[in-house]
């Protein structure tokens, strides 16, 4: 070949790959203008979206006493949100930022907060006949701020981080969701770089989005799928060494003295691993498996909140959620009937466990908004409560909460007790390598007739009973109207 026609031949290659590196760029651009531009317009991380919508006046958000958690403020015909209640529930309202973005119900309603919602557009369509300016339809959330209040300074007083979710038994409604540590969203822009290297991660909402070993908390659905499938609350069990071996692997009790020969019932009330070990053998995994879905795990739950800051809880490999029918070998079964081996819930999801419970076997849909209405307080929105499984009928409900009156009065749950009102609970010391326990406590109260349920967990702690369950405790008797039990 000659150099001529070997020159002609590194142009002829030259020139295609040109060819098809301008078709490719020709294809993207016609994706980005034609087929993702609705997306990509929609997507509220869009700062030009949120510098445009800045020019409307944005809906408030309001507590369920209607005190304000988000309103607006005008600078150059430019409306910037501000917080007038700081820190109170940052993780539930989120933050709407030109810079930053978009978090929480910020987000995942801003169509309805910037009037853009078709359902808002047609109740301010005469006003945009009569050429008035758009207004956001004002956000109403079931959070009370007492409660609220009451379970941060609970967490505060401790100085740990942790979450707390208190539910309303009856509808599901989210009464108070705490994260702590917490942040100010009006100083989220002079803090941005402080709040994302802090190891606390304080944006993080923990309620919905922390994933912990939930320990002898779990025993909940274990004790469910036991009382369903042939033993009674005096089935019999002997602990005569303080530790079992089940299939070669050794698991111990929490104590050093055995037990000895105890019922179902004083078993979950001492959260005897020795007990519910073989309680998880004798079951099997699939009905292990099968109630913890029937509870909802493996499934997020259907909040509003985008998608992202909520996570599902259920076993957990490698960081990815496992699946159900995955298969387990006796040992980890064992295990995953007293609450370890890989299984990560959410304080939410373990607030609904007890509302269910609660509730005579019904769990229903948690929820965050109230109602969205037009400035004029004209509804455009209401929740109505709604059921969302049914896991276990109201027999074993009513045994679980039997069981669970136990563990407050004679049980590892005797911090919650009160001369006020009876709480029903279970507690979990989760045992985590390379710190100290995460602390749990979920209940519900008043055990006769529960009106409020309860998740706490406090990590890098002590024992579920001993710290959790006094903030547990305190907090449900604010939602009811008490003063702390000092």
């Amino acid at each position: 070949m000659t150099p001529g026609m070997e020159m002609n031949s590194s142009i002829r290659r030259l020139f295609i790959v040109s060819v098809i590196l301008f078709a490719s760029l020709m294809a993207m651009l016609g994706y980005l203008q034609v087929i993702a531009a609705d997306s990509l317009a929609e997507n509220p991380q869009n700062t030009r979206k949120i510098y445009k919508q800045m020019r409307i006046e944005r809906g408030l958000i309001l507590a369920a006493d209607r005190s304000l958690l988000a309103g607006n403020r005008l600078e150059e015909e430019l409306y910037h949100r501000e917080y007038p209640l700081g820190d109170l529930a940052p993780h539930l309202t989120g933050y709407s930022d030109p810079t930053y973005g978009q978090t929480g119900i910020e987000r995942s309603l801003n169509s309805y907060l910037t009037g853009t919602a078709d359902e808002v557009e047609l109740v301010y369509l005469f006003d945009t006949l009569m050429g008035k300016e758009k207004r956001g339809a004002d956000v109403r959330l079931a959070l009370d701020p007492v409660i609220q209040k009451a379970a941060i300074s609970q967490l505060q007083s401790i100085g740990k981080r942790g979450a707390v979710v208190v539910l309303d038994v009856n509808t599901g409604a989210v009464k108070a969701m705490v994260s702590a540590p917490s942040y100010d969203p009006n100083q989220l822009v002079a803090n941005w770089e402080q709040l994302n290297a802090d190891p606390g991660a304080p944006l993080l909402n923990r309620a919905t989005q922390g994933l912990y070993t939930p320990g002898s908390s779990l025993k909940l659905i274990t004790t469910a799928a036991a009382l369903e499938n042939g033993f009674q609350p005096d089935s019999s069990f002997n602990d005569e060494n303080g530790n079992i071996v089940i299939h070669g692997n050794t698991i111990n009790n929490w104590r050093d003295t055995p037990f000895g020969r105890h019922d179902l019932s004083e078993a979950f009330s001492q959260s005897i691993n020795t007990t519910f070990a073989q309680v998880g053998d004798r079951l099997g995994q699939g009905s292990l498996l099968d109630y913890q879905q029937r509870f909802g795990l493996y499934e997020k739950p259907q909040l509003e909140l985008p998608s992202g800051e909520i996570q599902a809880s259920g076993r957990y490999l490698d960081g990815d959620l496992a699946s159900p029918g995955d298969p387990l070998d006796p040992v980890q079964n064992a295990w995953l009937a007293i609450g370890q081996e890989n299984m990560l819930v959410t304080p939410l999801q373990m607030a609904m466990i007890a509302q269910a419970i609660a509730n005579e076997g019904k769990m229903m849909k948690p929820y965050l908004v109230d109602s969205i209405a037009n400035h004029n307080g004209v509804i455009i929105r209401q929740t109505r409560p709604e059921q969302w499984k049914d896991p276990i009928s109201p027999a074993t409900a009513g045994q679980l909460k039997e069981m669970m009156i136990k563990v407050v009065n004679e049980g590892t749950g005797s911090r919650a007790r009160t001369s006020l009102v009876q709480i029903a609970g279970k507690t979990g010391t989760a045992e985590i390598e390379g710190s100290g326990p995460n602390a749990w406590f979920v209940g519900f109260a008043p055990a006769d007739s529960p009106r409020f349920a309860i998740a706490v967990v406090v990590e890098d702690s002590d024992s579920g009973g001993g710290i959790s369950g006094p903030v547990a405790r305190d907090t449900l008797l604010a939602a009811l109207g008490y003063g702390p039990d000092n």
